[in-house]
């Protein structure tokens, strides 16, 4: 049976451990250790309880904070720690891997490309990485060892670094995943379909007041996400999805996305929303500071390096861009500048035939004939013009 670690210790870490755990599996959670505080319970009992959606238990093979102790044993290591803590986690956790590992960021958020970066520009003989735009489950954990888990997707995307390596990426980790992968084109096109950017920002710019003053809070999806709220959503959306265009991705709209990876219906976001019982079910759920990952990891993860592309390409942002100026003046940091950027890097696709539109909110594989070379870099200018009817990005 396979050996897995998981890197992370925050909601989603601690759901997929312990599902893993109790199907049977040698599981080892991995938390920085600056934040050991977050597993102490676990490095003493060991196991973990999941409620809702899911009814399971499991015992860890392992907890530690010891990077070359979590990665020594390793055929698969799942990465699920925010954004904001990859570039640290991976100076940890790089002098550790060896050949015929695999790694999946959940969520990527591009993160594949930084990775890559940090290591000279190519991954390690033998070593295998992939992005995914989300992780398995909407969970919470509720109290030390035990996680409620209140929605789970039906399937995700991966894309793999290279995107060649895509299929024997899926076939290799498929059995010790909890939810079937689905192939993207490239990490471009997943961070592209990562919809947190949609959902979150723009209702915790819109909400700031109650989030702010309401000590209680609020159902953050269910209340919070109303029909005026949902407008903007969908604006930006059509500006992410026209960035998509440009690549000659077919992405998915956000409503549509939900609808996919929940087997949901609704007419407008906004139904589509409400009759998500993995969002809507429960309790107040809203964040009770606007220094919310919902802002400090979705803006400059996500949303600036969106614009970014989009900028080089020409596609209007207004909204986008809006968005990302309201929320840098809330956390007092001009996150275009401090953003992730995609800078220098050759990002090349080799485009494949579809034989229909992209599904669950992933890009559909581009028809066109050729590759192209994006670098990516502040100035708009250095974009060069595309020599024949396709453009796509693919790392």
């Amino acid at each position: 049976m396979k050996k897995i670690t998981v890197l992370g210790g925050g909601n989603g870490a601690q759901a997929l451990a312990g599902h893993l755990a109790s199907k049977g599996f040698p599981v080892t959670l991995f938390e920085h250790p600056r934040f050991r505080k977050q597993v102490h319970h676990l490095e003493t009992e060991g196991t973990l309880e999941l409620r809702g959606a899911i009814s399971a238990g499991g015992t860890l093979a392992g907890v530690t904070t010891d990077p070359g102790e979590a990665m020594r044993d390793a055929d698969i290591a799942y990465f699920l720690a925010p954004s904001f803590a990859q570039e640290e986690m991976f100076s940890l956790l790089a002098p550790h891997f060896r050949p015929g590992q695999k790694l999946l960021l959940m969520p990527g958020n591009f993160g594949s490309l930084m990775l890559q970066q940090s290591l000279g520009g190519s991954l390690p003989d033998g070593f295998l990485a992939a992005e995914s735009d989300t992780m398995p489950y909407a969970c919470r954990i509720e109290a030390p060892g035990v996680v409620n888990v209140w929605g789970v997707k039906n399937f995700m995307a991966v894309a793999a670094l290279p995107p060649e390596q895509t299929e024997t990426f899926i076939a290799s980790v498929q059995d010790a995943f909890p939810v079937p992968l689905r192939p993207a084109p490239n990490v471009i096109s997943i961070g592209l379909s990562n919809t947190n950017m949609i959902l979150h920002c723009p209702t915790m710019i819109m909400n700031a007041g109650r989030i702010e003053s309401e000590d209680e809070g609020f159902r953050f999806y269910g209340d919070g996400m109303t029909e005026s709220v949902c407008a903007v959503m969908e604006a930006m959306d059509r500006e992410r999805m026209a960035v998509g265009r440009a690549l000659g991705l077919n992405l998915l709209s956000t409503m549509d996305d939900m609808k996919e990876l929940y087997s949901i219906r609704g007419n407008t976001l906004r139904d589509t929303i409400l009759n998500n019982t993995a969002y809507c079910g429960h309790g107040k759920d809203s964040p009770s500071s606007m220094k919310y990952r919902y802002l400090t990891e979705d803006v400059p993860y996500l949303l600036v390096p969106v614009f970014g592309i989009g900028k080089k390409l020409g596609v209007p942002m207004p909204v986008t861009e809006s968005i990302i100026r309201l929320a840098s003046v809330i956390a007092g940091e001009d996150y275009l500048k401090t953003g992730r950027v995609l800078e220098g890097m050759d990002l090349t696709c080799r485009p494949e035939r579809s034989e229909g539109p992209g599904s669950g909110g992933h890009p559909e594989r581009s028809e066109g004939p050729g590759s192209r070379v994006l670098k990516t870099h502040p100035d708009p200018s250095s974009l060069a013009a595309p020599q024949d009817d396709s453009l796509c990005l693919s790392s």
